[in-house]
């Protein structure tokens, strides 16, 4: 029976259908009834677009890859092998099912174990890939029935998760198969073809090339979580649908490269962040994403110059059209469809074979529920897109590529004649693919390089070096010290990461060397520590090494700055919810006892002491007393006691007499800092008063005062959020020097902008909104106060919050993690929320940012300007 949604009939469900009386499951005993089903609840979103059910359980289950043959009939993976519970009364293999156009069924083949893709070749093969193995299955006999095995290429791991490993299928233009890779626990492996060609690795997935034969084993592209679906359209272009690592969401639609690095590292383990590992192309060498996908991808098809992505955790079928940019691509996102929870669509393939008379023709696998364990569910859909209703599907013709794209083909052919120094220049180039080209052709030369020439180059092209030699693999034994002592940071910080990466654990002296000098950049020190971690044999701990770190915090013969960098890096900021909560935690080891921190403090270095304010500030309540004690100590300077008044103003209403007195001091950082600690505390009339007296005596600070007394005035006569120069203009006409050192204390104050709560800037701050600590890089002079006015504006999608209503009346915002059996989410304080989606009403995708509008009007002129004199500080 087929079941057809259209635009006209979005909201039908086919409730009808799921609970007619169903057969025995798969021949085996057990029935699903009709309490059972789970209805997918379609809703068309899209002029042109018809959804048809073709099978559904019993006939088909848990089913993954799915292909069309030139007959029509439709081609699919009954996943029977992936988790399956102890009572599961299923098939004990997978099965290869194949659909005629009339409806009837029957297994080509049964196997396989933890099948995640079907692709049909040519000349009568079944090209599927297992977790551990891609082969091909023929039909010699003409009965129907996969009767020939052979094992093209196949993994040796110790990990035995079903889909983290071997998955997507695609053909190239050439005739080669395309296959995606995942990260597999990060556990050494070894990939080798039928022809004896192989490849190891161990904490990274990639995306392969192999002949249709399995010869000529091929890595293409490294640093992915997990490419299950992939494609390759005409002109050789290869996407995928990367799924989700954990604390770095959202999951992508990729653009795959040749020698491509998209920059994850499956052993640094999840918690965020760590500084070798990216998720959007923010370190040097990687490549961003085109555009977040929907949650959980599992397959991706052309659709003329945009992509059709399935999304199993949202539920939906999006579209994303393509639009050329520089030597990749950009796009947005168009939903066509979208069901309930059980409409869980995976794998999808387009009827190539269909003649065209204006409909193409999809179809996709469903698996139906959210759990990851085989259930006995799925379905079957078929994709109708009728092009002449369909105006958001745009152009089917590919576009010429552009100059840049053009360029960077020719760069990885190596078929340019550009010299070094302009490779060195283009690895640089702002285009992050056509940089990423450029670095392969400059790979081509490193191992020709001697140290004596690589002393003589400019700063600039000494980092892009260590890229170049890393991905070489040159011995790195005449190159690691020399690196590693080099005066520039980044050459250092590219080093360590080599190091690591590539857990060159003979090198382990010399990173414990560095981590003696005390001239250090904090970046060099953070990767010295995440380097000394990994090459110790815990890679995932990152840089949450108590004991590496109180070690340095304690030992006198290193530098105050060196300690002072340990002890930024002590604190971590909790992720479990707390009730009534309303700054984010933080803990802190038992060993860093108030006696530890005085001793800190009793150093008298103005870095260290700076630093061990600032953690007592993260607990203020904890460390009251300390606080108090700096804050009032005279002999100590202004700066050192304005960042202890900061610490204390989550908790001012206990320390009103000391902030009013404090409000008197001639110095105006101290003054300033304790008007901006009793903004929002309840005051006396009395008190009140003495405030404006403070207003006269120091009228430079009568805005703060103002601010207290008269919150309205923070509202009153300014400029519309949007008139960005108006705001500008009055920015400039403040006649005083800005002051980035008040801007800090702003950035973290407890009260005032808060946004440490969401962003990280320098290592101090949460992991919620994006890391601030090289903002000040973009040379665009009104876009970080334009970002400041107007949050709604341009946000990164991946930052996109979205709201979650519970049966129980309760509402939680937040930037989801992931979305499968649970809903988890990360709120604007950092911190995690898991929600069973049996306790789900609703979910809805925001499109307002966390950052809250009106944000300035919390702020006086001064306090804003201040702040971003910080922010652009951060280069």
């Amino acid at each position: 029976m087929l079941q057809t949604f259209s635009m006209k009939s979005h909201l039908y469900s086919v409730g009808l259908i799921v609970c007619l009386a169903l057969a025995v499951f798969a021949g085996q005993a057990g029935t699903l009834t009709a309490a059972d089903q789970r209805a997918p609840e379609i809703e068309i979103l899209q002029p042109g677009v018809r959804l048809t059910l073709v099978a559904e359980h019993p006939d088909i289950a848990t089913p993954t890859g799915v292909d069309v043959d030139a007959d029509g009939r439709v081609w699919a993976v009954a996943c029977h092998t992936h988790f399956p519970p102890d009572d599961y009364p299923g098939p004990a293999r997978d099965e290869i099912l194949v659909f005629d156009a009339d409806g009837t069924r029957h297994v080509f083949y049964d196997k396989t174990e933890q099948t995640m893709d079907l692709e049909l070749g040519p000349d009568g093969w079944v090209y599927l890939s297992e977790r551990d193995r891609i082969l091909r299955v023929k039909d010699t006999t003409g009965d129907g029935v996969g009767d020939t095995e052979q094992t093209l290429a196949e993994l040796d791991s110790e990990a035995v998760y079903p889909h983290n490993a071997l998955s997507g299928l695609a053909w190239d233009p050439n005739g080669d198969l395309v296959f995606g890779l995942g990260e597999n626990f990060a556990k050494p492996w070894t990939l080798t073809a039928a022809d004896g060609s192989a490849i190891r690795g161990s904490d990274r997935g990639g995306v392969f090339r192999i002949t249709a034969e399995g010869k000529r084993l091929h890595e293409i592209a490294q640093g992915l979580w997990n490419p299950f679906g992939v494609t390759v359209r005409e002109d050789g272009e290869i996407f995928a649908a990367e799924n989700d690592p954990g604390e770095y969401p959202p999951c992508k639609v990729l653009h795959i490269v040749p020698d491509g690095d998209y920059g994850y590292r499956r052993k640094y383990g999840g918690a965020t962040p760590h500084p070798f590992v990216c998720w959007n192309g923010e370190m040097r060498g990687t490549l961003p994403m085109i555009h977040p996908s929907g949650e959980a991808p599992c397959g991706v098809v052309p659709l003329g110059r945009g992509l059709l992505m399935p999304s199993w955790g949202d539920h939906r079928i999006d579209f994303f059209p393509l639009q050329q940019q520089g030597a990749s691509f950009t796009a947005k996102q168009i939903s066509l469809v979208r069901g309930s929870r059980y409409f869980r669509p995976s794998c999808i393939a387009r009827d190539r074979h269909r003649p065209s008379d204006g409909t193409l023709v999809y179809y996709l696998t469903d698996w139906v529920d959210g759990r990851y364990a085989v259930h006995g569910y799925g379905r079957l859909w078929k994709l109708e897109i009728a092009l002449n209703e369909a105006g958001w599907s745009g152009p089917l013709d590919l576009p010429p590529p552009t100059a840049q794209a053009t360029l960077a083909a020719n760069l990885r052919r190596g078929t340019t004649n550009h010299t070094q120094a302009e490779l060195f220049e283009l690895s640089r180039h702002t285009d992050p693919f056509l940089a990423s080209a450029a670095l392969s052709t400059l790979t081509r030369l490193a191992d020709q390089w001697k140290l004596a020439e690589f002393d003589t180059w400019s700063d600039a092209d000494r980092v892009q070096a260590v890229l170049a030699l890393r991905q070489a693999t040159v011995n790195p034994q005449p190159w690691i010290d020399t690196l590693l002592s080099d005066e520039h940071a980044d050459v250092q910080f590219e080093t360590l990461r080599w190091l690591a990466d590539e857990d060159l654990r003979e090198y382990l002296p010399s990173v414990a060397r560095l981590l003696s000098e005390s001239d250090l950049s904090y970046e060099v020190f953070e990767a010295a520590v995440a380097a000394h971690t990994t090459l110790s044999g815990t890679p995932e701990v990152g840089l949450r090494n108590p004991d590496l770190l109180l070690a340095r915090v304690r030992d006198t013969s290193s530098s105050p700055a060196i300690r002072a960098y340990a002890l930024r890096l002590l604190p971590v900021r909790s992720t479990a919810p707390v009730k009534d909560e309303t700054t984010p935690a933080a803990t802190l080891p038992e060993q860093l006892s108030a006696d530890l921190l005085t001793q800190l403090l009793d150093v008298n270095d103005s870095v260290l002491s700076l630093e061990v304010v600032r953690v007592l500030s993260l607990n203020p309540a904890k460390f009251s007393d300390l606080l108090t004690q700096i804050a009032s100590d005279e002999s100590a300077t202004a700066a050192l006691r304005a960042e202890a008044v900061r610490g204390l103003a989550a908790i001012s209403t206990a320390h009103l007499p000391l902030l009013l007195e404090l409000t008197r001091n001639r110095e105006t950082s101290l003054r300033e800092e304790a008007l901006r600690a009793l903004r929002t505390t309840k005051l006396t009339a009395l008190q009140k008063a003495a405030l404006q007296s403070v207003a006269s005596e120091y009228p430079e600070s009568a805005d703060l005062v103002n601010a207290i007394i008269d919150p309205a005035s923070l509202t009153t006569g300014r400029p519309a959020a949007d008139d960005t120069a108006a705001w500008a203009k009055r920015l400039a006409a403040i006649e005083t020097r800005a002051d980035p050192a008040a801007g800090a204390r702003i950035f973290h104050h407890a009260k005032i902008a808060l946004c440490a709560n969401c962003h990280r800037v320098d290592g101090r701050g949460t992991v919620v909104g994006p890391d601030l600590s090289h903002v000040g890089s973009r040379d665009e002079p009104a876009w970080l106060l334009e970002a400041i006015l107007q949050p709604n504006r341009d946000i990164a999608p991946q930052f996109m919050p979205r709201a979650i209503l519970l049966y129980d009346g309760t509402l939680h915002v937040g930037i989801r993690l992931r979305s499968y059996t649970n809903e988890q989410i990360r709120d604007a304080l950092g911190r995690n929320h898991t929600f069973n989606r049996d306790d789900v009403e609703s979910i809805e995708d925001l499109t307002t940012s966390f950052m809250p509008t009106g944000l300035p009007m919390t702020m006086t002129d001064r306090e804003l300007r201040d702040l971003m004199a910080f922010l652009k500080t951060k280069k």
